[in-house]
């Protein structure tokens, strides 16, 4: 089946008798009825319909489904939440009765009876998506597979090549052409980046749930549950979206792109560059203190007896520093630093005997 994208659109009008017969092979998954008047069906371009020798018909292409849907009114049927049919936000008069008139969705109720237009105002009315509208969209009819793993108003994480891992909100299923609409989530998020958006399905993955630490020394002895904080990113996660906005940042233009196209591109750009220049002064900050603080060495370690006669059989340069290995390691110093100290005081001691 042919797929309608949100870049295809027509100036063309259709004729009433060429809007009825092309709304029925909505409902024939693309097929255009065979019973249909003829000269209708002739006045019909190839570009809106094909034939297709192999099927035996003529079916629906992307084209004849954005004659049929403008771009407006197409990413609205493709918002419609997929397990309550409710179209978002607020719809145009007149786009409200085009809708109805093609049978694309309908007024409904809170109890989803069906209502005249004129009732639209009335409190609890919404516009609800048809079959019809969801086979037009390619949203699928009963929930997939996708369904279980996404939920709606689930989230997920949304992992782009060469990007680091986003969480996201999911707002739909699937549709025909594999995107599924999505809103992003973050604090470092620009406006535009922040706005809900199509993204390939394959490209989300579930969220990671949060481990759960089981609490026992209480004084009354009573057992609770407290959901550890997510971790924070990594200067290595840190680095990879950074390297990510300078990529966005050098992107090349197209020299015969349209110029709102080049405009856009630009505005991608400045916003990239200032997020860029933000996130650098922090990941710049935080390296240094890693640099500067090693928490390695901030850890105390408890040697046994056994554990120090090992580290001495294995580096007998610390029979040097006797007793002093145990109190070092609870200092935080590893045996391999010991030893490495250990090696620059004899070095430096016979410097100083050679000299004398």
């Amino acid at each position: 089946m042919s797929v309608f994208t949100t870049t295809a659109y027509t100036t063309d009008k259709l004729t009433l008798g060429q809007r009825r017969v092309m709304l029925a092979a909505v409902d024939e998954d693309g097929r255009l009825p065979d019973g249909a008047n003829q000269r209708v069906l002739n006045n019909i371009s190839e570009s809106w319909a094909r034939t297709d020798p192999a099927a035996g018909g003529r079916f629906l292409t992307a084209e004849g489904r954005a004659a049929l849907a403008p771009l407006g009114r197409f990413s609205l049927l493709a918002r419609a939440n997929p397990e309550t049919g409710h179209l978002p936000g607020t719809t145009g008069h007149s786009d409200m009765l085009a809708l109805v008139r093609d049978g694309l969705a309908v007024l409904q109720d809170n109890e989803g009876r069906p209502l005249p237009v004129t009732d639209r105002w009335e409190r609890g009315n919404s516009l609800r998506i048809t079959e019809r509208g969801r086979r037009l969209v390619g949203m699928p009819l009963t929930a997939p597979p996708f369904a279980e793993r996404h939920p709606v108003s689930s989230w997920a994480m949304w992992k782009r090549e060469g990007e680091p891992a986003r969480p996201v909100q999911i707002l739909g299923w699937p549709l025909a052409d594999g995107t599924v609409r999505v809103l992003p989530s973050g604090t470092r998020l620009s406006y535009a980046e922040s706005a809900e958006r199509p993204v390939p399905a394959e490209q989300l993955h579930p969220a990671p749930q949060a481990p759960m630490t089981t609490v026992t020394n209480r004084s009354d002895d009573r057992r609770k549950t407290m959901t550890d904080r997510t971790p924070e990113p990594t200067l290595d996660d840190e680095l990879e979206a950074l390297r990510g906005l300078a990529a966005a940042v050098v992107k090349s233009m197209t020299p015969s792109a349209e110029t709102w196209e080049q405009v856009k591109a630009l505005e991608e750009r400045a916003t990239a560059g200032y997020e860029l220049a933000e996130r650098f002064t922090e990941f710049d900050q935080q390296a240094t203190a890693d640099r500067r603080a090693p928490k390695a060495w901030g850890i105390s370690r408890e040697l046994s007896e056994e554990q120090i006669a090992a580290e001495l059989e294995k580096r007998p340069e610390l029979q040097a520093l006797g007793g002093f290995v145990a109190t070092l390691a609870q200092l935080g110093m590893a045996p391999w630093q010991m030893a490495n100290m250990v090696r620059k005081v004899k070095a430096y001691h016979e410097a100083c005997t050679a000299e004398s």
